[in-house]
């Protein structure tokens, strides 16, 4: 059989890339660990489908294998997991993987919104972090009509929401996975990332972490709206758990203030704080219902307001990440297609493609690789969205 003449050190790239062992990569591939040693000492060769069962199993182009050297990876958009003066942590294939197919859809909604003479969101880079975070939070909550939202739900999970439909009526795409694409096998990792946001002024974005614990990720979209507004797009894993003092990164600082403010204002929180009442966890349970926010949305302002020792907020917040944990993290809306789907990609790009598609823009084939789906599930996603399955070419 014909061999495929890849190169040898690229094997042990793709290899250490995703951190396997010889042993579990030959079990993956059902060859003998010898056999695949060889080929990644150049003794032996792989054949043609050997080499793309390999590229395939380790989530790397098969053209990859060819390379005289490893490429360069690194992340297309700003990295503000780092500390200040410090190397950021190198990201996982699996986030470099999500992040460029979230990239390639951001584009594409990018280029549809401009054929369709979408002007540019003035929101977008409006502010800095020179401005106070009661500016900021106070037009976000204006042009995302937090309160409105607030004021329809009946629980911080649909607060999350509509907060979600509202970003997306105002023109901000907003995805949320707990997987790269629609691969089960993929899972992100909470503990390398929250969330990431493109402060594009035709087609921002918001991506949120679905692995993360459902508590956080209410938080995370207000964190990532602050980075649109400032301007300061970017990967982010805050540490909610610190004190906003230890917080190193200055952006990061101000995004969480500006999250907490937006969700909960300070001015009217404190005077809902109930000081004649000595438990903290009875002024979480009632504000948290009363702003439709997690508990830790209530935990982090009592703190920055000086309403919680460092001591309560710690301990509080490690037993509410502990009972987070004991919940597995769907990362998605679960359940019903459709709703994982608009969740995975957002609501607004879902549409988008599939009236391109209508319209015969994009072909048939191209929008089902865009959201991920088969071609035959695309009839019931145009009934879903638009109450009719649309002439789909």
């Amino acid at each position: 059989m014909t061999k495929a003449m890849v190169t040898p050190n690229l094997l042990v790239w793709a290899r250490e890339r995703r951190g396997l062992e010889l042993s579990d990569l030959a079990s993956r591939l059902r060859v003998k660990t010898q056999v695949l040693a060889d080929w990644e000492t150049g003794e032996q060769m792989p054949t043609f489908r050997q080499a793309q069962n390999f590229a395939k199993a380790l989530y790397v182009p098969f053209g990859y294998l060819y390379l005289l050297e490893p490429p360069i990876e690194e992340l297309p958009i700003a990295d503000f997991r780092a500390i200040p003066g410090q190397v950021p942590p190198k990201p996982s294939p699996d986030l470099l993987d999500l992040i460029s197919d979230v990239v390639a859809k951001q584009q594409w909604f990018q280029e549809h919104r401009e054929s369709e003479g979408i002007e540019e969101l003035p929101f977008i880079g409006h502010f800095t972090t020179a401005y106070s975070e009661e500016a900021v939070a106070a037009d976000i909550r204006d042009v995302i009509d937090v309160e409105g939202a607030r004021q329809q739900v009946s629980s911080w999970e649909e607060f999350m929401w509509a907060l979600t439909r509202n970003a997306e009526i105002s023109g901000i795409m907003v995805m949320r996975s707990g997987t790269v694409g629609n691969n089960p096998h993929r899972p992100l990792d909470a503990q390398e990332f929250r969330g990431f946001s493109i402060s594009d002024h035709i087609s921002p974005l918001i991506f949120i972490n679905g692995r993360d614990f459902k508590g956080a990720q209410l938080f995370t979209l207000a964190h990532q709206m602050a980075h649109i507004w400032t301007g300061e797009g970017g990967v982010s894993n805050p540490d909610y758990g610190l004190q906003l003092k230890q917080e190193d990164n200055a952006v990061e600082l101000f995004c969480n203030r500006v999250a907490a403010e937006t969700l909960v204002p300070s001015k009217d929180f404190k005077s809902q704080w109930s000081l004649d009442n000595p438990s903290v966890d009875d002024n979480l349970n009632r504000l948290s219902n009363h702003y439709k926010v997690s508990s830790m949305v209530i935990l982090r302002q009592a703190l920055d307001n000086g309403l919680v020792t460092d001591f309560e907020y710690r301990e509080s917040y490690s037993q509410m990440v502990e009972q987070a944990s004991q919940t597995t993290q769907a990362g998605e809306s679960g359940g019903n297609f459709c709703h994982t789907l608009a969740a995975r990609n957002g609501t607004i790009f879902t549409k988008a493609v599939i009236t391109s598609a209508s319209d015969g823009t994009l072909m048939s084939s191209e929008a089902a690789d865009m959201l991920g789906v088969k071609v035959k599930t695309l009839p019931t996603i145009a009934d879903h969205f638009f109450g009719s399955p649309l002439n789909l070419g």
